[in-house]
This record gives C-alpha cells, sequence and structure tokens, in this order.
C-alpha cells in the first residue's frame, strides 16, 4: 500500500503559482499563460479590425468594394476562431462567452473607425492591420517551434492573409484622391493623429486617457451610416410603384427563368442590412459574429455570382432596377434588427428553395448548367442560414430585451412580411397554416418554361 507521501499532488489546473520556480522566463521564453495572454491581445484586435470593416461596409458606394470589405471582416472572424481554438487549450481561462473587447481596445478602434472619409477610414484600417501583423511577426518569431507548434499552426492560417489584407487600404488612402489638395490636407492630418493615437494607446506605457490625441473629426462619414452609400451602376427601383424591384417589368429578365439570377444579384442589399446588424448589436455570444460574418459573406457571394452571371448573359447592371439598401440606426435596435433577421431567415430564405428547386431543373433542360449550379450552391448556403436564424433569432430577441421563443419569432416574422405586402388579415390567418401556400403569398413565382 502507497504512503501518503507517494500518492500523487493534485494541483488545480487554474492555479499556476505552482509553476514559478521551475519556469525560466528570462530571454525570450514564454509559459503557456504568457502565449495565452498574447493571443487574447490579437483576438480582440482581430475582433475589431472585422466590425470596422463591416461598419464601413455601407458607406461604400462602389459595389465591388462593399464585397471588399464584407470579405475582410469574414476573414478576421475566421483568424478569431483559430486564435480561439488555441486560446482555450492553454490556461488562462479561455474566452468569457460574456466578454467584450477591454475598454481601451473598444475606444481606440472607435476612434480610428470615426473617420470623416472613406479614404481616412481605408487609412486607419490600413494602419491597424499593418501594426497587427507586426504583433503576429513578433510572435512567431519568439515562439519555440516544438513546444508552441500548435500555436504556429494556427498563426500561419492568418498569415496566409496578410498580403491581401495589408494591401487593401493603399489604392483607397493613397491613390484615390492623388489630385485634390483639400482631400490630401485632410488625409494627412488624419494620418496623424492615427499614428498618435495608436502609439498612445498599444505603445506608450501607462498612458492617460488625457493623453489620447484630440479626435479631428467632427463629422464622421462612417461607420453605419444614416443613408448607406450608393452604387450609380445599380439605380434603384421606385418603391412608389413596385414593392421590390423583383416586380418591376423593367428588368429584361422579368418572366422569365433567368429572373433567379437577378434576384441572387439582388441580395447585396440583405448583405447591407446585415453588416449594420453585425456592427449594432453588441456583447451577444461570440459565435453570434462568426455566424452572422459568414451569413453576410454568402450574401455578397450570391450577389457576385448573379452580378457575374447576368453580365455574362450580356446584360448591363443599369438595365436593371435594384433595391435600395436601408440603414438601421440605433434608435431602430429594439425593433428592426431582429425582424429584419428573423425575416430574412425564417420567410425569404425558406420560401426561396421551392422556386431555386424548380429553377435548377428549368435551367437544366434550356441547356444552362452554370446557373443551374448556382441554385444548388444558393440553396446549401441558405439551409445554413436557416439554422443561423433559428440559434439566434429569439436569443436577439431576448439580447434586447424583449423574450420569445424561435417559434414565435417565424410566426411574428411571417405575419410581419405578409402585413407589409398589403394582404388582409384574414388572408394572412388562412395562409400561415401552410407552408407552400405561405410562400406563394410571400415571394414572387417565376417562368420556368420561359428562358
Amino acid at each position: 500500500m502507497a504512503s501518503k507521501q507517494d500518492e500523487p499532488i493534485m494541483v488545480d489546473a487554474n492555479d499556476f503559482g505552482f509553476l514559478d520556480n521551475e519556469l525560466d522566463t528570462k530571454g525570450n521564453w514564454l509559459r503557456p499563460l504568457d502565449t495565452a495572454k498574447l493571443l487574447k491581445g490579437l483576438f480582440w484586435i482581430e475582433f475589431e479590425l472585422s466590425r470596422m470593416a463591416m461598419g464601413w461596409m455601407s458607406a461604400a458606394d462602389d459595389w465591388d468594394v462593399k464585397g471588399e470589405l464584407v470579405r475582410l471582416a469574414y476573414l478576421h472572424t475566421e483568424h478569431m476562431k483559430q486564435l480561439q481554438e488555441r486560446i482555450e487549450e492553454l490556461p488562462g481561462g479561455g474566452l468569457n462567452e460574456k466578454a467584450w473587447t477591454p475598454q481601451a481596445v473598444q475606444e481606440t478602434f472607435l476612434r480610428l473607425a470615426m473617420a470623416p472619409s472613406f479614404a481616412s477610414f481605408a487609412a486607419s484600417y490600413r494602419l491597424a492591420v499593418g501594426k497587427l501583423y507586426d504583433r503576429y511577426a513578433s510572435l512567431r518569431e519568439t515562439l519555440d517551434p516544438i513546444l508552441e507548434a500548435p500555436t504556429l499552426d494556427k498563426l500561419n492560417y492568418v498569415w496566409m492573409h496578410r498580403e491581401q489584407m495589408t494591401a487593401w487600404g493603399s489604392p483607397h488612402a493613397r491613390y484615390a484622391h492623388a489630385e485634390d489638395a483639400a482631400e490630401q490636407d485632410l488625409l494627412g492630418e488624419w494620418g496623424r493623429y492615427i499614428k498618435r493615437l495608436w502609439h498612445v494607446a498599444f505603445e506608450q506605457a501607462d498612458a492617460r486617457p488625457e493623453e489620447w490625441p484630440e479626435h479631428p473629426a467632427s463629422q464622421p462619414a462612417g461607420p453605419v451610416p444614416e443613408q448607406p452609400g450608393h452604387d450609380p451602376r445599380y439605380p434603384h427601383v421606385d418603391l412608389t410603384r413596385y414593392k421590390s424591384a423583383m416586380f418591376d417589368p423593367k428588368s429584361p429578365t422579368h418572366n422569365s427563368v433567368k429572373h433567379m439570377i437577378f434576384i441572387n444579384a439582388s441580395e447585396m442589399s440583405a448583405a447591407e442590412s446585415l453588416t449594420y446588424l453585425y456592427y449594432g448589436v453588441q456583447r451577444m455570444p461570440l459565435e453570434f459574429y462568426y455566424d452572422i460574418a459568414r451569413h453576410t459573406w454568402d450574401e455578397v457571394r450570391h450577389s457576385q455570382m448573379g452580378v457575374r452571371r447576368l453580365r455574362q448573359m450580356g446584360y448591363r447592371t443599369e438595365d436593371f432596377s435594384w433595391q435600395p439598401s436601408k440603414g438601421l440606426t440605433p434608435d431602430q435596435l429594439a425593433t428592426t434588427f431582429p425582424e429584419f433577421y428573423a425575416s430574412l431567415t425564417m420567410v425569404m430564405e425558406p420560401c426561396s428553395f421551392i422556386k431555386k428547386r424548380k429553377s435548377i431543373d428549368a435551367f437544366k433542360r434550356h441547356g444552362d448548367m452554370l446557373s443551374s449550379l448556382q441554385s444548388e450552391y444558393d440553396i446549401a448556403d441558405e439551409r445554413l442560414h436557416i439554422g443561423f436564424g433559428k440559434k439566434w433569432g429569439a436569443k436577439l430577441f431576448e439580447h434586447i430585451n424583449d423574450f420569445v421563443s424561435a417559434g414565435v419569432v417565424a410566426e411574428k416574422a411571417k405575419r410581419m412580411h405578409l402585413q407589409k405586402m398589403g394582404y388582409a388579415q384574414e388572408e394572412i390567418d388562412r395562409v400561415l397554416g401552410s407552408f407552400p401556400e405561405f410562400c406563394g403569398f410571400a415571394t414572387m413565382d417565376l417562368t420556368y418554361d420561359k428562358y
């Protein structure tokens, strides 16, 4: 029988004091606890960069740039996933799901984001993402290649996007206004401000709030402006005549199966509304932001694949009427945010499956395999989005102090959608019990035998 002194010593996994005399912390050696702390610092910078890019998407006038910003925001959340996975493997308590960006970091990025112009925002993003990758480079050089191989594997994924991310801001900040003297002066002042801000916030030891430089932008152009930027290549539909762009007969694909491609192309307006949701709703679980970022990027992809296919068919975007995006301002938080999300994930996307499945077969009959394939991928993505809606719809209402169940959210979303389309209450009550009939009321059908 083993004596008491032979029994193993039980150690509290959250008590790291027992290691103090067993590790040489001098030089460049990092304890697991130190590595976790450094990764957490990188994690919150990634999160704020994601919010900054997503928040400024709606302020961009250019359709292509809107898509680029959502892509950047999505990649930042993919980096967050990698970092979080490693953080939770290391000692240090992991990431508290109810935690939010540390106050000093949040304040710094709010100031960086409140830029007076899109070019100034691009300068802020370029500075911050460059400083972030400088930190990644320093950490990669410090970590032991054997002891910290799991961390290095995560950082190698992040490093893969370095060139894309650090290069994005330059064309917008450096060259876009080269001949505009006033804009160059504004950019110069803004550039000096953000460099000083970063130095004080992240590089100066024990900086006090009163030492932060004065913010020079009295009228910031973003993020999440009240009126989203509009690309003139995508003229807006007259909503006084049609309840949505889908119903405007001006569109050359109207009354044909090819209108499905135009519906795809129009999904940038949904993506834009999701960016307001992503930036405006705070302190939800981290997984919420991962899912919304993926959802928003998918909507951008659908728009991109639709526009690409229309152009391949010889159309111009100017030939169509497009659904305008609507800004979701903080004063609308208690209703618009959760109602929009519930309507998108529990009405529009599930109802779209009927016509998308019919479109897949119709495009095949017409010999258009690429358009058929697009609808297949569209359905695959939107199955994922419906899952997001079931996961977050009720939680979003609950988070904004209006607790409801997922079933109540779905019912409420359907009623609101039909009410907005002008149906009488008796008709709404009748069709809600039948999903196919409800979708027939809620969306438009297509002429599948006409190409």
